[in-house]
């Protein structure tokens, strides 16, 4: 376990330079610079200069690189060319935002897709079978942004019940202890219920399949056999098995939780790591892109290597 465990990690290290190199070269040999982004035309040319004088910009390809490498190897991603402040002081203010919008959403997701699924194999090919069925397609084809839209059109402008965007209001932002932590829940229904729309859609898709597969296994049938009601055997005896891949779906979504929504977030104007990244992209902002696709990167190969390893404790045939 333990060599299974290093080689996997030794494995992530060189994934995460590689997707690192990718992103620096990509954006470094992309028509145009941070410095061209300046088009105030009151900025004079010397100025431009000077920018790029003071971020390294003049300096060949190579030396950049080299001389990035080596400050990442260290924990320094530098300094974000558009915030001019640390990109890890950056990153830290940011990443909490997106942890608290992108849980709850996955908890909705999961407990929502869960829940649906149950209900309709209580009654499989039923009308409510089919009727849930409809909804789950219908929300999982729909696009995440026009789930926003439409949720910000009816809830904040048409009936008026919560704030369209931001995480707090200015009022919310003054206050301390309960006020703040309501002002922060009414700016989260709405965020929270587009993921959890156009997630829980997928989860019940996914695990409705897995149930109905599970309910003619043997060992249910063994269940049914000894006295137990469909509902019991369903609950206690197939649904542990059937959420065994769901694992390896919620181990993906660290990425997920980690670099956040971007869409969602740019809707919803939420600071957090997905409109940080639109922003430093918008920006050409190098150092602040490379940090954030190093924090996602880290994300994916800690999920796949947690789920790998969820699932081996959970069913001991992986194991062997």
């Amino acid at each position: 376990m333990l060599r299974w465990a290093l080689r996997r990690i030794g494995a992530g290290v060189v994934l995460v330079w590689l997707v690192a190199t990718v992103t620096f070269l990509l954006v470094s040999l992309a028509p145009g610079d941070a410095a061209s982004r300046l088009t105030d035309p009151r900025i004079p040319p010397a100025a431009r200069a000077r920018f790029r004088r003071d971020f390294g910009l003049d300096r060949p390809l190579p030396a950049r690189y080299a001389s990035w490498l080596a400050g990442a190897v260290t924990g320094d991603l530098g300094t974000s060319w558009t915030q001019r402040r640390q990109v890890t002081t950056v990153l830290a203010q940011a990443l909490p935002n997106t942890l608290i919008l992108t849980s709850l959403g996955l908890f909705l997701e999961l407990v929502g897709g869960i829940g649906l699924a149950i209900v309709q194999l209580r009654r499989p090919h039923g009308a409510g079978d089919r009727a849930i069925t409809l909804a789950t397609l219908t929300a999982y084809a729909m696009p995440t942004f026009g789930v926003a839209l439409a949720l910000i059109a009816v809830f904040s402008y048409r009936l008026q019940l919560l704030p369209p965007s931001h995480m707090l209001s200015l009022d919310g932002e003054m206050a301390h202890g309960w006020p703040r932590l309501l002002d922060l829940a009414r700016h989260l229904v709405l965020p929270v219920a587009a993921i959890g729309v156009t997630g829980v859609g997928a989860v019940a898709r996914y695990l409705r399949g897995s149930l109905l597969d599970e309910r003619t296994e043997h060992y249910v049938l063994a269940a049914r056999a000894r006295g137990c009601t469909p509902r019991q055997a369903l609950v206690r005896h197939a649904l542990p098995n059937a959420l065994l891949p769901l694992i390896t779906m919620t181990g993906m979504s660290l990425p997920f939780l980690v670099s956040g929504s971007l869409v969602i977030e740019v809707v919803f104007s939420w600071p957090g790591m997905g409109q940080l990244m639109y922003n430093a992209a918008l920006g050409r902002d190098l150092p602040l892109l490379l940090g954030g696709t190093i924090v996602a990167t880290v994300a994916v190969v800690a999920g796949n290597l947690l789920a790998d390893a969820a699932y081996a404790l959970a069913d001991p045939r992986v194991r062997m």
